[in-house]
């Protein structure tokens, strides 16, 4: 499938082709203008380092405290996603594979059902562009058993997820956040972007009991621990699940508004693929196949034999994966895309394994690492270290590189309709509309703004502004950057 190319991608395209000569300077009206920024009282006490560079030429335009050492945030999503497309292409799929072991008599299978783990993040997902819903892929997945004659199956069902090596997640991710949707574990074999939402029932008025209802989907064996309050009416979502991969005992903190009848909140699935092999196996049986056997994990690698495969399932375009883990910010599909790079540079699918890849990937792209210290891929960790030159650094060689508009793509733009949270308002009814490519990332007191700017000038700009410890409100630390990357955008 082609990338599709928005307007602003086509002219930033064209215009690096043609690699147009270098404009007039950017000039000291934009050094004033930071030097105010930072002695104004959303960034007086905080840490800022910010680096512009023109692309054409690879000259910064504008800094301040470009090589500060920073906590990048979400804004970290560029490294490993810039390591994917660059080193396993935009047309890349992912692929699931469900085997059998045995032999076919009349019907039945005397032996098992594996599904091997290809490492797809998108698999049962409808988040990203073209994917299909979990029940799909198992319907085509039946279609196939019946076309091989498999009416019943005479063992288990098992999930093979051993393409990944070590811990799902990082051992720096906070407590309060392991357990809920976002700081879902990766698996070599996830499913339904490895979430679940636990439906509540709040009560009539703030500080009563929220009974937990169900899980959709239902998920064998897991219990709550329910501490879950009513909060005040429109207050929003404030609950917490509290869970370590592997565990089936959750407990749930926080507050559900009053009001609604029903209020879900996201949790992540204890161990994907055992859940990938008990859905199935529990669609088999709904659909009439008789499985016999249990829903189990692999404790060892197997022999495959290729003429026992049943059906294989290939994920959407890597490109498409890319988009969806830059614009909604996809911790999951960031950290599976960094164990997918590993193994391109030697390195063990796992966390340590990823980090080291896209770090490698960073210092072969001309990026000085001395200054990059990664935790994770995604962003999550507050131990990830960057520098505001180091991105830009990046992102002025991606500009350079064939896989540049799958990339630029990728990036979330004002009112962008896939975009996600607070960063979809920033520069909406303003000429950043039409010239804005941005990567946001949030934590507590740290935010970061990181992307491409087509200026007036017809050069694009790439830029990255990294904040750290700030105590203002976030909107208006947001209101610098934004009145900065229109002067940027209007600048000759």
């Amino acid at each position: 499938m082609a990338a599709e190319r928005s307007p602003v991608g086509r002219v930033v395209f064209f215009l690096l082709l043609l690699q147009l000569p270098a404009r007039a300077a950017i000039g000291a009206g934009i050094d004033a203008r930071i030097r105010k920024a930072a002695a104004s009282p959303p960034l007086r006490h905080a840490q800022w380092g910010l680096c512009v560079k023109a692309v054409d030429s690879g000259k910064v335009v504008a800094s301040l405290d470009p090589q500060a050492n920073l906590v990048p945030a979400s804004s970290l999503k560029l490294f490993v996603t810039a390591a994917a497309l660059a080193t396993l292409g935009g047309d890349h799929r992912f692929s699931t594979a469900l085997y059998h072991d045995g032999r076919v008599e009349k019907g039945v299978l005397k032996g098992n059902l594996v599904i091997r783990g290809g490492g797809d993040p998108s698999l049962g997902s409808t988040l990203v562009k073209g994917g299909r819903p979990m029940d799909a892929v198992f319907a085509d997945w039946l279609q196939a058993l019946a076309a091989k004659g498999i009416k019943s199956v005479e063992g288990d069902l098992a999930a093979d997820n051993l393409l990944f090596e070590g811990t799902p997640i990082p051992g720096s991710w906070p407590w309060e956040d392991a357990g809920n949707y976002y700081a879902a574990p990766a698996d070599a074999l996830s499913l339904g972007d490895n979430l679940y939402r636990l439906v509540l029932a709040p009560g009539a008025e703030a500080g009563e009991d929220a009974p937990a209802l169900r899980t959709e989907p239902e998920i064998k064996g897991l219990a709550f621990v329910n501490f879950m309050k009513t909060g005040p009416e429109g207050s929003g979502d404030n609950g917490y699940i509290f869970n370590i991969p592997g565990s089936y005992r959750a407990v749930l903190r926080g507050t559900v508004p009053a009001g609604e009848r029903e209020f879900a909140v996201k949790g992540a699935l204890p161990e994907p693929a055992l859940f990938a092999a008990e859905a199935f196996a529990g669609f088999l049986r709904r659909s009439g196949v008789k499985v016999s056997g249990q829903a189990r994990l692999l404790a060892r690698p197997a022999a495959y034999d290729e003429s026992k495969l049943v059906a294989r399932t290939d994920s959407v375009p890597l490109r498409d994966i890319v988009r969806l883990t830059n614009k909604r910010s996809f911790n999951l599909y960031a950290e599976m895309l960094a164990r997918a790079v590993a193994p391109r540079f030697n390195k063990p699918a796992s966390v340590l394994g990823g980090n080291e890849a896209v770090r490698e990937f960073l210092a072969q792209a001309g990026v000085d690492v001395s200054s990059v210290r990664l935790a994770d891929s995604c962003g999550l960790s507050r131990l990830n270290l960057v520098s505001a030159r180091a991105v830009t650094d990046l992102l002025v060689h991606m500009a350079k590189s064939p896989q540049f508009q799958d990339y630029y793509d990728s990036l979330a733009f004002p009112a962008d309709p896939e975009g996600f949270g607070h960063i979809k308002n920033l520069g909406t009814g303003t000429v950043l509309e039409k010239v804005l490519r941005i990567k946001s990332g949030s934590l507590s007191g740290v935010r970061a703004y990181c992307g491409y700017v087509l200026a007036r000038s017809g050069r694009l700009l790439a830029f990255s502004f990294i904040v750290n410890n700030y105590t203002a409100a976030p909107a208006e630390v947001e209101k610098v950057h934004e009145d900065l990357l229109l002067a940027l955008a209007q600048s000759k």
